[in-house]
């Protein structure tokens, strides 16, 4: 299988592929440098990232496609595959499949990199998250292969730096919820009104009528949403109030370990979630989302499992 690879993932990708074996087709000029071998023969498999740069595109025909996946599945075992398989236009035997990494396949990601080239710690979560943040990196890199930073200390320096990573008090930002169906979520403008030890809580004003998501309560003009985000934490909870100040209900939304920046947070939806209606006991809804993902090939096991064990601690916290 021959394999071109382009984007802000593309060495720990092409390090993944010529471990295994494969071939790295058409590289760049650092990747020629990086890798001692390749070929210009045309690509089997074409990887590049998504717009949002935390997702990448997998292109090639069906059999080819597979292999890879295989090959992702087991080097990067928290690949999660949003969407499905989709028919290119005007090609008959190309398709193209979504590869999402959520924060533990960015840090699976940083050790294969780390095999070929000098990577700091959480290399490809910064370099998703934002222009800043990757041009800090980049500049960082490059310092060190030059020989004029220590290693050790640029890796402390930027352990520190990225734990405290979090949005302003008082700054708006968005909450992007990542569906298992390739679907992004956009919720917000939401203010941050509190935040703490890597901890943020935000305040929505809630629009529309018809009733909250599984909760089946009424929404009424002037309720509010506040909703308690916990970096790296495996799920959110969001509060309704009526305009006086009365809770309507608690929604605890299950996710991949949530990504923090200073503009917005992300996380992939895994479908299962707690609902507590006020007045009411807990229950688990949408169990059915991550299982049969799972049972397609899209979710892994380890991640539907731990999906939940997160349900049911909520549960027994919230009884």
């Amino acid at each position: 299988m021959k394999v071109m690879a382009r984007g802000i993932y593309s060495t720990a990708l092409l390090r993944l592929i010529f471990k295994n074996g494969h071939k790295i087709s058409s590289p760049t000029t650092s990747q020629k440098e990086r890798f001692e071998a390749w070929t210009m023969e045309s690509s089997d498999v074409v990887l590049s990232d998504t717009q949002d740069k935390h997702a990448v595109k997998i292109l090639g025909k069906m059999e080819c496609v597979d292999e890879f996946v295989e090959l992702l599945k087991k080097g990067v075992p928290s690949t999660i595959f949003v969407g499905g398989v989709r028919q290119v236009e005007n090609s008959h035997d190309t398709v193209q499949l979504l590869a999402a990494f959520p924060l533990d396949a960015k840090l699976e990601l940083d050790l294969l990199r780390s095999e070929v080239t000098y990577t700091v710690p959480w290399h490809h979560f910064c370099r998703a998250g934002s222009e800043g943040l990757s041009l800090m990196v980049s500049f960082a890199e490059q310092m060190l292969e030059e020989g004029l930073l220590q290693p050790e200390k640029v890796y402390a320096m930027f352990k520190e730096h990225i734990s405290k990573l979090t949005p302003r008090l008082g700054s708006m930002i968005r909450i992007i919820h990542s569906k298992l169906n390739g679907r992004n979520i956009v919720m917000g403008p939401a203010r941050v009104i509190w935040r703490r030890d890597g901890v943020v809580r935000v305040r929505r004003v809630m629009f529309g009528g018809g009733v909250y998501d599984g909760l089946n309560v009424p929404k009424s003009p002037g309720d509010y949403a506040i909703t308690e985000i916990r970096k790296e934490c495996m799920y959110t909870v969001t509060k309704y109030y009526s305009l006086d100040g009365s809770l309507k209900g608690e929604y605890y939304s299950i996710c991949t370990p949530v990504e923090m920046y200073d503009t917005y947070v992300k996380y992939v939806d895994l479908g299962v979630d707690v609902v507590k209606p006020f007045g009411k006991g807990p229950s688990i809804i949408d169990e059915d989302e991550p299982r049969e993902a799972y049972v397609v090939g899209k979710l892994p096991e380890h991640i539907m499992k731990k999906a939940f064990e997160v349900a049911e601690e909520l549960i027994k916290q919230l009884a």
